[in-house]
């Protein structure tokens, strides 16, 4: 599962739980899309993970081809990861891949406001 919170104008709040299977990510890559398309070279995402669990492998192909894309809209973004060595070791590996210095991994929301440059994160709550 996932939620995304549009933050201000081009900076959004990503939190994902649980598993993450191709139909999900899927579902979410059309969402974030249809949610920053109209974002030119000021992109920044806080990625919240610390309730996600292991990710597919086709779930990774799926996020690692969204981040090559966003690659030239991105101005920055952080994952942020508890406790949780095997999700880091899928993160680091798709972050490697896509390959952008404005991408860091974080330990928590604190430093991912501070990476991004915002001061709060309000989440609405779904109805």
């Amino acid at each position: 599962m996932y939620q995304i919170e549009k933050l201000q104008e081009n900076k959004f709040y990503i939190k994902a739980t649980g598993t993450f299977p191709p139909p999900v990510a899927e579902r979410f890559v059309k969402e974030f899309n249809e949610l920053t398309k109209n974002a030119k070279n000021d992109l920044s995402i806080i990625v919240d993970i610390t309730d996600a669990i292991l990710l597919k492998f086709d779930s990774i192909e799926i996020i690692l081809d969204l981040f090559k894309k966003n690659n030239t809209k991105l101005y920055r973004s952080a994952f942020i990861i508890a406790n949780n060595p095997p999700l880091s070791k899928e993160i680091k590996y798709i972050i490697d891949k896509a390959a952008s210095p404005n991408r860091k991994i974080v330990s928590s929301l604190d430093e991912a406001k501070q990476w991004i440059g915002i001061e709060d994160v309000i989440i609405k709550k779904k109805e």
